[in-house]
């Protein structure tokens, strides 16, 4: 009897190291592919414009959980790879608009803010003898974003151009967690690997996939649709500035001391020697 117990209990964690050991799957990250016209025609504009790196804000609402699953670490991996790829794509975009790179001496510049956020619904812990703790639960991912063109020589004229998008529906997940208790031959096995999933989350990763790439693209057409074109606005002007090649106190006063009669109102004449601002908005092209 004895024997047969022995056995039994062999065979089982047999099973279980077996099962754990392929209990994974390898689904690759989502390919960023160019969204736009990558044969550049230069363009000779003489027009200016500096790219700001990209700020992304995230706004997280979920379980400790989900904060070390291998779908928390697949999101970051992803995030970085979004940012990485909008910011190559914002550039060949600025030059088909026939802008010059330039960081230094802009005469324009662009500044974008994406916001991620992730929010864990409806969430249930359970478990499984030989498959140990695991959490069902549904998760939403919207994404948030806004450009501003702006004229470097009047910072309130600029252009603002935004892009939203969101899944239709939550996705319902399924994931291994980690757990204290029980033997450590039946602990679950949680990979730290991005790319390296437990079975049953190729469709939830399938799904945030899809989000980042419905985004990615969402964007840069926007972008590509809506920022100015170079030839269409031409260089900015500088507005209320005067230049002084020298500037010396005492000539000025003695040159002006008796010309400028304080009792006198020089409105009219301030008016035209100094012209007021001009707030005309830059033109989006449809």
């Amino acid at each position: 009897m004895k024997k047969y117990i022995l056995i039994t209990i062999f065979a089982i964690l047999l099973s279980a190291c077996s099962s754990t050991s392929s209990n994974f799957v390898n689904v690759s990250l989502p390919n960023f592919k160019p969204q736009v016209p990558t044969k550049i025609e230069p363009i000779q504009s003489n027009v200016k414009i500096s790219l700001e790196p990209i700020n992304i804000e995230q706004n997280n609402n979920y379980s400790d959980y989900f904060e070390n699953s291998v779908l928390k670490l697949r999101i970051e991996k992803e995030i970085d790879l979004l940012k990485e790829n909008l910011e190559e794509q914002i550039k060949t975009i600025a030059l088909l608009a026939g802008y010059e790179i330039d960081d230094k001496q802009p005469d324009y510049k662009l500044k974008t803010t994406v916001n991620i956020y992730i929010e864990e619904k409806e969430i249930q812990k359970a478990n499984e003898l030989l498959g140990g703790d695991f959490i069902d639960s549904k998760l939403g991912i919207a994404f948030k974003a806004n450009s501003e063109f702006i004229n470097v020589y009047d910072p309130k004229n600029k252009t603002d151009m935004s892009s939203n998008t969101k899944l239709d529906s939550l996705i319902n997940l399924t994931y291994p967690i980690k757990s204290d208790d029980g033997i450590g031959m039946f602990k679950t096995s949680i990979s730290s690997v991005p790319t390296q999933l437990n079975k049953g989350l190729e469709r939830p990763a399938f799904e945030i996939d899809k989000s980042f790439l419905a985004f990615y693209k969402h964007f840069l057409n926007t972008l590509y649709s809506n920022l100015p074109k170079a030839l269409d606005l031409g260089k900015p002007s500088i507005k209320n500035t005067q230049e002084f090649n020298e500037f010396n106190t005492q000539d000025f006063e003695e040159q002006n001391t008796d010309k400028i009669d304080p009792n006198t109102d020089n409105t009219d004449n301030d008016e035209e020697k100094y012209p007021q601002k001009n707030d005309d908005g830059v033109i989006i092209f449809e």
